[in-house]
């Protein structure tokens, strides 16, 4: 006789389920425990760009680098420089380099002194991999002495900007027909534009000069003259890129 509310066989089956449950379980675990990592990829290690050495010198530097987005590629890298003085061995940054789009080529690009002030610094704003802009420094004050600029994004610069001892701006040289020479230019006094001189010939020589604020000590040359510190072919570079 059994007693009421059992059935034959119920204790046995659940007996039977609660064991396979278990195993279930015991050979989950077991697949957790021997679940290894990934091995890492060392070809892809190896892919890791670094410094372009087109841009700056890195033979013999310490390079450090670092990744904003976390997409396991690196962005920023800065380079160091070590030496010794007075028997104090020291390091200092002598150049950093900036991918901001992450498509592996360096968008801005800055140089540094043996003391770690910015001497130069390039950069890439379309992200076409030509520099569209670079700024110079003054080696002592730290101050911007110029500007050079593509406004047209043709690889070579045609703008150029130059600033006095305080880093104030006092002119301005374009190249409106884009062969190399200025032919126009602005003049500054305490950072006020005062004068506008044209080449219409494209000569290298001034042909008519437009007054802006009428200040007489802008000091420019009559017509036929040369302007003041006029850029020459030799200085007229392409723009650059990677």
């Amino acid at each position: 006789m059994h007693r009421a509310g059992t059935r034959p066989g119920a204790a046995t089956g659940a007996a039977a389920l609660i064991a396979l449950a278990l195993a279930v379980a015991a050979g989950c675990g077991k697949n957790k425990q021997e679940a290894k990592e990934p091995e890492p990829d060392k070809a892809a290690e190896a892919e890791v760009p670094g410094p372009d050495p087109g841009l700056c010198d890195v033979v013999g530097k310490r390079v450090t680098m670092f990744d904003l987005n976390r997409d396991r590629m690196p962005d920023v890298w800065k380079v160091y420089e070590r030496s010794e003085e007075a028997g104090t061995r020291l390091e200092v940054m002598r150049c950093k380099q900036v991918d901001f789009d992450h498509d592996g080529r360096k968008d801005y690009v800055a140089e540094y002194d043996d003391q770690g002030r910015v001497r130069s610094e390039r950069f890439d704003f379309d992200f076409d991999g030509r520099f569209d802009a670079q700024y110079s420094f003054d080696d002592q004050s730290g101050r911007l002495t110029r500007v050079e600029r593509d406004s047209d994004f043709d690889g070579r610069y045609d703008l150029r900007e130059g600033y006095d001892e305080r880093g104030v701006i006092k002119r301005v040289e374009r190249d409106r027909n884009h062969d190399g020479q200025p032919d126009l230019w602005e003049q500054y006094v305490k950072g006020e534009l005062v004068a506008i001189l044209y080449d219409d010939d494209f000569d290298s020589r001034v042909d008519r000069r437009e007054e802006v604020a009428g200040d007489d000590d802008a000091g420019a040359p009559l017509p036929g003259e040369t302007p003041e510190e006029p850029t020459t072919s030799e200085d007229s570079g392409d723009a650059g890129g990677d």
